[in-house]
């Protein structure tokens, strides 16, 4: 699709909720519902309804129907669930090229009024709306929409960013042996969805037990909560305990385990042998546990020794303890945040020096194209890249290196890069 033709959304999320919570069926057609909504209303609601894929439309017959996505919408509209609503349209909203873009900028800017929403809009797909009021209907439409599905929070007539705290994930203590993990999983799988409750019934364990246990596999990723005291299979849940996947499950359990939060006890243990008991010391010391019982070390300790060996981690020392399987140690990713090199650290400092001070086209081209190769190889630079690269392309015909400051601002936050003190950032002088 063109940009010319890209879907702009024209309608707020609210009026998008009204319609699909109180349409007369899940098919219509568009003379019934113009009579309820009126016509314009919902010719323009319409093309945002099939962006979000929570309908589709038969121009034959003229009427539109709700798709499975937008049957499951709307029913979580009906109970009020609008968290779980706002996720089963959180892909698409991911997907459309107007949205994306909003969001894209929003992270860069921290807060975008409608008004600049909608000048950004039609710069970008060449839009010419020649009133003020379009501009701000369009922003308020895409911000409405971001704001629901939680990419920002949208309050008259401005659309801030979420500022996401960074905290280190809470690991919990193996409860579950890997049999019964296997058990639980698959029990909730039969169901989809299931209060603990129920669950606990069923597998004819008590609920305080299960509970915790229950905690493994959503740390696991094979469980997720759905509402307070019921959980839900997750795609890598249901694919765990498919029977077709029977011959495989020590390998993606192995894979869920270094995924997850446990990966920083595996790593704890890739550069020395252990026993029962001194792996549930650095159990203890990994998750800041505060087990003074002799039993309860040695419990956890032959717990996660237990998911280890079902992951097929573990091989026997000559001396008798364990330690992980050597081919294994090599792929463990360290559960760190990445950090620079020197040589980085200089390389970047130093192109980046290059743009900001050059005067010179030919040399800032260059010294661009550079940081942009940099940028590319790391996914944490993926929106300062994109922006960077529009700006590049801008820059090319300008001819205007000071279109590049916002990126390089962005870019500096991520890599965690501060001014030195003196006022003197990658050789160039402050004034």
């Amino acid at each position: 699709m063109g940009e010319k033709n890209v879907i702009i959304p024209y309608v707020r999320i609210d009026q998008i909720i009204k319609v699909v919570k109180n349409m007369p069926s899940e098919k219509v057609g568009m003379k019934e519902l113009s009579d309820r909504f009126g016509r314009s209303n919902v010719q323009n609601i319409l093309p945002t309804l099939q962006l979000l894929g929570l309908c589709g439309y038969d121009k034959k017959s003229d009427t539109i129907e709700l798709t499975d996505l937008g049957k499951k919408f709307r029913s979580l509209l009906i109970t009020n669930d609008e968290k779980r609503a706002a996720e089963t349209i959180k892909p698409y909203v991911d997907q459309s090229q107007a949205l994306s873009l909003v969001k894209m900028l929003l992270e860069r800017k921290g807060s975008l009024s409608i008004l600049d929403i909608g000048r950004e809009l039609a710069f970008k797909f060449s839009k010419k709306w020649d009133n003020i009021l379009t501009y701000k209907t369009y922003g308020a439409a895409c911000a409405s929409i971001l704001g629901f599905v939680g990419y920002g929070t949208y309050t008259r007539g401005v659309l801030r960013r979420t500022e996401a705290k960074v905290v280190e994930a809470e690991i919990s203590p193996p409860y579950a042996g890997f049999k019964k993990l296997v058990k639980i999983v698959e029990a909730v799988s039969t169901h989809d969805e299931i209060d603990l409750h129920t669950l606990s019934q069923e597998l004819g364990t008590k609920i305080g037990r299960l509970s915790v246990e229950i905690k493994n596999c959503i740390d696991l990723g094979f469980l997720e909560r759905s509402a307070p005291g019921r959980v839900a299979i997750t795609l890598t849940g249901r694919n765990f305990v498919n029977p077709l996947n029977k011959g495989k499950i020590s390998e993606m359990f192995k894979e869920a385990l270094l995924r997850s939060s446990f990966n920083k006890i595996v790593f704890a243990l890739s550069e020395s042998s252990f026993n029962v008991e001194e792996l549930g010391k650095i159990l203890r010391h990994q998750i800041g546990a505060k087990w003074h019982k002799d039993k309860t070390v040695l419990v956890f300790g032959k717990k996660f020794l237990d998911w280890l060996n079902s992951a097929r981690l573990l091989e026997k020392t000559e001396s008798g303890k364990y330690k992980l399987v050597s081919d294994i140690v090599s792929k463990i990713e360290r559960p760190s945040a990445k950090i620079l090199s020197i040589a980085d650290f200089y390389r970047v400092g130093k192109v980046i020096g290059t743009i900001l001070s050059s005067s010179e086209f030919n040399e800032t081209k260059v010294a661009t194209e550079k940081l942009l190769e940099f940028c590319k190889q790391d996914k944490d630079l993926a929106t300062a890249t994109e922006l960077l690269e529009e700006h590049y392309k801008l820059f090319l015909e300008l001819k205007d290196s000071r279109i590049f400051r916002a990126d390089i601002k962005l870019i500096e936050k991520i890599l965690g890069l501060e001014e030195p003190k003196g006022g003197v950032i990658y050789g160039r002088k402050e004034n």
